[in-house]
């Protein structure tokens, strides 16, 4: 290189790195967020085929790749597996409207200067803009050769193991219902979360016959995983057994994200099966270890939480009572060792049922199936009817985060807030 071309790139490099560091900080809570963009949003690349694209942006003021995934989707809305019974919206192999691309907000970078050389052909910028109105920008690349090798989930399926920079969660091989282990990175303390229940209270053919089911008769089986560097989905056979007996069976797909975790349930009831169970409800929880101290609030107890201390008192009592609102039903425990969990439960379709809040602390109450007695506490949703026949359809959500900080009425719902965001063709 020449004296002359030598120079022009070091001013270059040096306007770059002037551009990159006038940008400011995320905030915690914004860095790890998924950010979709809608495959419908960038007509002119329909049809291309998908190995043929990538995602860039500035990084230290010179262009990089960045972690991206392209996901599809089957004619139900969700991800889609090869060998599953619902088909695929698109085509395997090319772009369509329906297929999604996954990158994470933290990996925006400044605008490109349109003198930084990068491989491949700039084919649209993306746009992010956060609360502040600042802007990040990422690239949608065609044909470049270079991807990062950058996996901020990583999945075994041999070992039903799944693990972060921030948490690690270990499956039991013959039911993923049940946790064989979880771990929080900077967590002050033993394991924190000792399981998660399910519970089914029906009547069987009648209401004098009330029986419980929980994690030993509700079976998740995987079939299929799609293993990417922002988030791992795993497709499960979800049945419920009575006596040994399979008498409904659901899809369950389990999507791991950075600081996240999402169970997407669905299924359709069939009429026989529907008038087996007899005022059936269901609860999904998480029972933590021990987490003395830890304070909940919900979004319809928001000013005096829940502390746990091995006694259910009347302010814990009272936001029971409180219940949840489906259209409004986070869920915040603190444990205040390091270690936040916030959670939302969405129905899909028409599915819209009845919600209760299910809250329990006490020391010594044995709930198998778990790994440490004790209820400390015991928190999530109880679904108190179903109906009759039709479609069954719910999502859990759970973000994760060293602590959350703020008005939790605020940043709560703000956790699954994304960031404006425009596409424009380059």
């Amino acid at each position: 290189m020449n004296l002359a071309k030598y120079v022009l790139a070091l001013l270059c490099l040096m306007i770059s790195v002037q551009s990159y560091a006038l940008l400011p900080p995320l905030r915690q809570i914004d860095a790890f967020k998924v950010i979709t963009v809608e495959a419908e949003d960038i007509p002119w690349v329909l049809g291309w085929r998908l190995e043929e694209l990538s995602l860039a942006a500035m990084v230290d003021g010179v262009m990089e790749p960045i972690p991206f995934q392209i996901d599809q989707y089957n004619t139900g809305g969700a991800i889609y597996f090869e060998g599953w019974h619902v088909p695929m919206a698109g085509s395997p192999e090319l772009m369509d409207g329906t297929d999604k691309i996954l990158f994470l907000f933290k990996d925006a970078g400044p605008r490109r200067d349109t003198r930084a050389p990068y491989d491949g052909d700039m084919v649209a910028e993306i746009v992010t803009r956060d609360v502040d109105g600042v802007e990040r920008f990422v690239y949608l690349v065609r044909n470049s050769r270079l991807r990062s090798e950058e996996q901020y989930v990583r999945y075994s399926a041999e070992l039903g193991l799944v693990e972060t920079d921030f948490y690690s969660l270990r499956y039991n091989k013959e039911n993923h219902l049940k946790w064989d282990d979880f771990s929080y990175v900077n967590y002050v303390g033993e394991r924190p979360l000792d399981s998660m229940k399910l519970r089914l209270n029906t009547g069987i053919l009648t209401s004098i016959t009330d029986t419980e089911l929980n994690n030993d008769q509700m079976i998740a089986l995987p079939t299929g995983e799609i293993i990417g560097p922002i988030r791992t989905t795993t497709q499960l056979d979800f049945n419920l057994y009575l006596f040994g007996v399979s008498i409904l069976q659901l899809s369950m797909q389990i999507h791991h994200y950075p600081k996240a975790i999402m169970y997407d349930v669905r299924g359709i009831i069939p009429e026989l099966r529907r008038k087996m169970l007899v005022d059936p409800t269901l609860t999904m929880s998480l029972d933590a270890n021990r987490l003395l101290g830890a304070n909940t609030y919900t979004s319809e107890w928001t000013e005096q939480p829940g502390i746990v201390d091995g006694v259910v008192d009347s302010n814990e009592q009272a936001m029971i009572k409180a219940g949840l609102d489906p259209a409004d039903n986070w869920i915040w425990v603190t444990s205040k060792r390091n270690l936040d969990i916030v959670a939302f439960v969405d129905y899909l379709g028409d599915f819209n049922e009845p919600m209760s809040l299910l809250y329990k602390d006490d020391f010594e109450n044995d709930d198998p199936p778990e790994v440490f007695p004790g209820q400390m506490p015991n928190v999530g949703y109880g679904i108190n009817e179903f109906p009759m026949t039709g479609f069954i359809g719910f999502v859990v959500s759970l973000f994760i985060s060293d602590g959350f900080e703020g008005d939790p009425q605020e940043f709560a719902p703000y956790t699954r807030t994304l960031p404006d965001l425009e596409v424009r063709a380059l």
